[in-house]
């Protein structure tokens, strides 16, 4: 029997699976990290903090498993798309590494769009510009922190400094390499032509081969530090969204992942790629050769009810609790879950959550129950511009700690208007990890054929019929508020 290893470098934690070939999950560790915010609206991390979480987690999945090391076919890698590590000459970081989250480049996003224009950045990237992005990022460090932008030898992504800890290659594959709005999506290249414009050197950006090649092997010193076999070959991977997407067996057009994690995600295939003029989605390449996906984001999702619970008290499992004794649309009450800014529709990092039409019925059971349901509201938004972009999703599937709980999973169900499942495994990136560093090294055939192996699916959750109708409604004021708020966001936030 063969093993593969599966390692996600998530937001919050690092994560390693061992599956053997049938999918059969062997052993699963994690291990936290913080994010740090020096300023708000920051969002920071240390490399060094992914690695050494990362080695924890496999040795922790090595000593559960009893499984040999040497008996550990390959390894593949997922990690939190958009973050820039910086490093020197010698490899080293020079700095913490500006995370998704962060929120504070929205002078360099508009300059991108300045300098760029909307519809070359579309014609090249396919992608609208949002903070937290390598590009904006890249501009702001080189506009106020010049002594560190010039003395940095190389740009990578957070999954791309796990590898380079693992293996000691330099390299990037298409999916993350897509999301620093510097590529051709379509060509699957880093643009010439956008580090031109943007006066950025090009020897910084490091070479991108394809999520199911093998990027090199594990170093003696990285075997040392985590109990793994040297020279156990490392494949390369890519961002959390598609190998999660892998995970879930979402490989093909008309499947539609609905991922709620720390932020949100609607991800849905393509065969080819597909741009929204109005820039409001996001098109990247997926993990799967000669494929691409439309996703829409929001920022703040599971963060929001974790919010709640930091500051109002109570456990997941009792907060999940009370919102199920609230009926569907909370009693009139409506929440937008804008904490940190929002991506998709808006692109706006000045929006902010709000409870609207909050009345002396309103428990805190209605409070908890209106932010899961503002949160599907939010993602539905990505749901109609897929949709008005001639996708037609079919397939739900969903994914994330979110999925966890089948009052969540029931909304969703509700809001979209569809039959709901899904697949039945812990940690889909870091399964999907697992099954692209089987494709890698020739376990299974195509990615297509690992899914088809490996895959099962819980029953599925039907829409109820009245909640249907009543989310339609209540979408409908949704959708309305952000446009009458959108000049007060930005007021709140100058007065900040």
């Amino acid at each position: 029997m063969k093993f593969l290893l599966g390692i996600d470098i998530g937001t919050s934690a690092a994560k390693a699976l061992l599956i053997n070939e049938s999918g059969e999950v062997i052993a699963l560790a994690g291990e936290e990290y913080q994010i740090d915010s020096p300023r708000p609206g920051w969002a920071e991390q240390d490399p060094d903090s992914w690695w050494e979480a990362a080695k924890l987690s496999i040795c922790k999945v090595l000593r559960r498993s009893s499984v040999n090391p040497k008996r550990i076919s390959g390894i593949g890698l997922s990690g939190q798309m958009h973050g820039t590590v910086l490093l020197d000459k010698n490899l080293r970081v020079i700095r913490s590494a500006i995370i998704w989250a962060d929120q504070r480049t929205k002078h360099q996003c508009d300059q991108i769009y300045a300098r760029v224009g909307r519809q070359r950045l579309a014609r090249i990237t396919a992608n609208p510009v949002a903070a937290g992005f390598m590009a904006p990022t890249l501009l702001w460090m080189k506009e106020n922190e010049p002594k560190t932008f010039e003395a940095t030898d190389k740009v990578l992504l957070p999954a791309d400094y796990v590898r380079l800890c693992l293996c000691g290659e330099i390299c990037t594959d298409a999916t993350n390499a897509s999301g620093s709005l510097l590529f051709d999506t379509h060509q699957r290249h880093w643009s010439a032509e956008l580090l031109e414009e943007l006066e950025l050197p090009s020897g910084v950006f490091p070479p991108v081969i394809e999520s199911t090649a093998v990027a090199g092997r594990v170093t003696r010193q990285a075997a040392l530090e985590t109990g793994l076999a040297e020279g156990t070959p490392v494949v390369t991977g890519g961002g959390d969204q598609p190998i999660a997407a892998v995970g879930n067996g979402v490989i093909a057009p008309g499947d539609l992942l609905s991922t709620i994690g720390t932020g949100g995600q609607l991800f849905t295939p393509l065969d080819e790629v597909v741009v929204d003029p109005q820039l409001r989605i996001h098109t990247f390449c997926h993990a799967v050769a000669g494929k691409w996906f439309l996703m829409g984001a929001i920022l703040s999702a599971g963060l929001c009810l974790r919010w709640f619970r930091d500051n109002f008290g109570g456990s997941y499992a009792e907060l999940d609790r009370e919102a199920t004794a609230i009926p569907a649309g909370s009693d009139g009450l409506l929440f937008l879950p804008y904490l940190i800014g929002d991506r998709t529709p808006h692109m706006d990092p000045n929006a902010r959550g709000m409870f609207f039409g909050v009345s002396l019925c309103h428990s805190r059971a209605h409070l908890i129950r209106a932010i899961m349901e503002g949160v599907v509201l939010a993602m539905r938004d990505s749901l109609e511009i897929m949709k008005k972009l001639g996708t037609e999703p079919h397939r739900l599937i969903a994914s994330g700690g979110g999925a966890r709980s089948a009052l969540w999973r029931q909304i969703q169900a509700d809001v979209y208007d569809m039959e709901l499942t899904r697949a039945e495994v812990p940690e889909q990136a870091a399964f999907g990890a697992a099954l692209i560093a089987g494709v890698g090294t020739g376990i299974y055939e195509s990615v297509e054929a690992a899914c088809q192996k490996t895959m099962t699916y819980s029953p599925p959750t039907y829409p109820i019929e009245e909640n249907v109708r009543r989310y339609q409604e209540y979408y409908q004021v949704f959708k309305g508020l952000y446009p009458k708020l959108k000049d007060d966001f930005q007021a709140v936030s100058e007065l900040r």
